[in-house]
């Protein structure tokens, strides 16, 4: 009798908790791919309650002298959705290895269907925490390249972008030595730390991965997304460029997490640059299904074009620092 009240207090647990996960999948973290595997686990969860002795087990229920029945049991606040998420996949792992281990006294068969969902939801918890991970604001990259560098006070630029609203921050240098592009990404990883803005490396994924930046952005003619992701890790944000549909439909299938399209017009960071235009991003924008970012020649004039057409946000370097960089980031998000 008290082996079936364990097995529908955790049968109850398990139910309740992958229902949760399924909605926090399907609402919170918008994720089709979490969403299927919840559903799936699901699905399989509720062929097995098919075939137990739902009668005895739910008869064996005394709910009303339940000794965790009073609110106060076993009850912990939440910080955040994430950390809601983490304790519910904990529970249904914990809720999954009791009926297990009970099932394996009476029907060792269903024990190891059972187990199965028990490692099912061991490979959703990795997938749900490499999707936190990685979770980004794309509306305003700012670039820092390497020609702005000298003449600025780099832990109070970072303070005066952070501020004012950028979400992503990425480093750009192709001359000086990797000495100087580690110490100085690392001061930017350092500067950043306790803020929600994203540091993102461009180019050298050994860069990103000694700093432990947020990711890498890669150019044409890096290695591709699926290469770097063996280096820099699963949780790592992966932003690719592209310049025509073909190779934005290309680095989304490799694995990107983000597009930079560009450039939609001239820009001074970049003199061999080639003009897509907005056209180009629009036809992108529609056709993929990861955050589309415009990049090239982006200033407060024009940037509301580029998200009109279907950016998910807007990559700024020289309107950045040629000028007055907290009026200007300002002008670009209101902050």
């Amino acid at each position: 009798m008290h082996f079936l009240r364990i097995i529908d207090v955790n049968l109850n647990r398990l139910d309740e908790s992958l229902k949760l996960i399924e909605d926090i999948a399907r609402f919170h973290l918008a994720d089709r791919n979490l969403l299927s595997k919840t559903r799936k686990i699901r699905s399989t969860f509720l062929k097995l309650k098919q075939v137990l002795p739902m009668k005895a087990v739910v008869g064996a229920r005394k709910s009303n002298i339940d000794l965790g029945r009073k609110a106060g049991f076993d009850s912990k606040s939440r910080v955040n959705t994430t950390a809601t998420i983490l304790a519910n996949l904990t529970r249904a792992k914990e809720a999954s290895r009791t009926i297990e281990e009970i099932l394996k006294t009476s029907d060792f068969r269903l024990s190891n269907q059972m187990k199965e969902i028990r490692f099912q939801i061991y490979d959703l918890e990795k997938d749900v925490i490499v999707h936190v991970e990685k979770e980004f604001d794309p509306y305003l990259h700012a670039i820092i390249d390497e020609r702005y560098l000298p003449v600025r006070d780099l832990d109070r630029v970072i303070r005066t972008l952070v501020a004012g609203g950028a979400t992503m921050i990425q480093l750009r240098i192709k001359s000086l030595s990797d000495r100087i592009f580690l110490r100085i990404a690392r001061r930017i990883r350092k500067a950043i730390e306790k803020s929600g803005t994203k540091f993102i490396v461009n180019n050298r994924t050994d860069i990103a991965v000694a700093c432990n930046a947020h990711g890498v952005h890669l150019g044409q003619d890096d290695m591709t997304p699926r290469s770097a992701r063996k280096i820099i890790g699963d949780t790592a944000i992966i932003g690719v460029s592209a310049h025509t549909l073909k190779q934005a439909q290309k680095a989304e299938k490799d694995g990107a997490d983000y597009l930079g399209v560009g450039a939609i017009y001239a820009t001074a960071t970049k003199d061999d640059a080639t003009i897509c235009g907005l056209h180009t991003l629009k036809r992108i924008a529609r056709s993929v299904h990861v955050p589309v970012i415009g990049i090239g020649g982006v200033n407060d004039r024009n940037y509301k074009a580029i998200l009109r057409a279907g950016a998910a946000g807007i990559a700024v370097a020289s309107f950045l620092f040629e000028g007055k960089m907290k009026d200007r980031i300002r002008s670009l998000t209101g902050k």
